[in-house]
């Protein structure tokens, strides 16, 4: 591991650049935490801001870049003060985790009084590992309090958490999983005493304890991002980004992942394989085949699917255009987009046409890439019944497809 360093003038003060970077929907990043280069800077700040140090945390591989990494015994940082105020407003908070194993419960990210002589307006955001559980607590007064929790899955070593409000409601995510959302019909705000931590809770008789493990990716909007607006939060770490699809025997597919901090790969079955011990090996499958790829960061191991269909050219149904009947674009990366699912049949695409219950075209394309995603004119459509007619050739034959399917959201 690489020492975590922070460029200062003086202790603890660091000079940051300003760029902006915004989403089509007016998500604007205020605050950014990538951790590269071993460094704590704010890479959206544009004044002198102060990120304190305790302990010895150090960098560590993370889903992009470098991560900071906490001993669980002292390492712990305090970011500007600054930070808090962008949770007064409309809000996104989206971070990469990795807890390691732990007889106790501690705290990820956390906005208390430094003295915590009181609990009001206070967040945190811990880890209990006796059930495996992600808790979000937002506590105005001791009467006044809001809890979000779910289960972590231990499938995966990297976990993505997204917290935002809109007005007065709260919407946790996880792993690109919605998990529930919560309107208290007030604001939480925070006194000028109180401080933002990583992988700390100042209460000296909390039972949150220091973070054992990974934070990476530390993102803040001053909005709260619209679900099918997710997705571009995710890095897939681990994960394989290449989508089951059917093929033509002797053809083949090159895998794409989403980058890992692993370096210990195995795929099975190897068959049809350049190299199974390759992360993006090339696949050239002889029959249909669920291939497993298997990574394993030693204290942590994970697994991800893919499932190559193998047909020859007598088994091609041309008049068989598959279109699912229905589709939910909600961000999750799961039937998020609209299109040809088999369009390995199509010679040429003359037109797919998309029309919505009154007749009027939302969607136009003759490229069998391009998938709808649900909107019309940058706007989401509502869950409705939808039409849609296909112009294309198969085999030498031209062909023409007509049926109806669904937004579900």
């Amino acid at each position: 591991m690489k020492q975590i360093t922070v460029h200062c003038m003086g202790l603890f003060l660091c000079i940051c650049l300003l760029f902006v970077s915004q989403f089509s929907d007016g998500q604007t990043l205020i605050h950014e935490y990538n951790f590269d280069m071993c460094d704590l800077e704010d890479a959206q700040m544009n004044a002198t801001v102060a990120s304190q140090v305790f302990g010895d945390p150090t960098c560590d591989c993370g889903p992009s870049g470098d991560a900071v990494y906490f001993d669980g015994i002292g390492d712990f940082i305090e970011l500007d003060s600054v930070v808090k105020d962008a949770f007064i407003s409309d809000f996104t908070l989206s971070f990469y985790f990795w807890v390691e194993n732990s007889n106790r419960p501690y705290n990820i990210f956390s906005i208390k009084k430094s003295d915590c002589i009181d609990r009001d307006s206070t967040m945190a955001i811990r880890f209990i590992p006796i059930s495996r559980t992600i808790e979000v607590d937002l506590i105005r007064n001791l009467g006044d309090r809001l809890t979000i929790s779910t289960r972590l899955p231990a499938s995966q070593c990297w976990h993505h958490l997204v917290l935002t409000k809109s007005g007065t409601n709260y919407s946790l995510f996880l792993d690109e999983e919605f998990v529930e959302s919560k309107d208290q019909n007030t604001n939480y705000t925070y006194s000028d005493t109180s401080a933002v931590f990583l992988g700390y809770s100042p209460c000296l008789n909390s039972t949150d304890n220091l973070l054992n493990g990974r934070v990476d990716e530390l993102l803040i909007y001053d909005q709260a991002f619209d679900v099918n607006n997710l997705a571009n939060l995710n890095l897939n770490p681990d994960g394989i980004i290449t989508e089951d699809m059917t093929l033509f025997i002797g053809d083949g597919v090159q895998v794409e992942t989403g980058g890992t901090c692993g370096n210990n790969f195995n795929w099975t079955p190897s068959d049809g394989l350049d190299d199974p011990s390759a992360l993006e090996p090339f696949i050239t499958p002889l029959q249909s085949t669920q291939y497993i790829l298997s990574i394993d960061h030693g204290s942590c191991a994970v697994n991800d699917t893919l499932f190559l269909n193998v047909i020859t050219e007598e088994e091609l149904d041309c008049d068989q255009l598959l279109l699912p009947k229905a589709f939910t674009p909600n961000g999750d990366n799961l039937n998020d987009t609209y299109g040809i699912s088999n369009d390995f049949i199509v010679e040429d695409l003359e037109y797919l046409r998309i029309f919505d219950r009154w007749g009027a075209l939302v969607f136009e394309t003759n490229n069998t890439d391009v998938q709808w995603d649900g909107s019309y004119k940058g706007k989401p459509m509502n869950p409705a019944m939808f039409v849609y007619k296909a112009k294309y050739i198969c085999q030498g034959q031209e062909k023409l497809s007509v049926g109806s399917f669904s937004i579900l959201r």
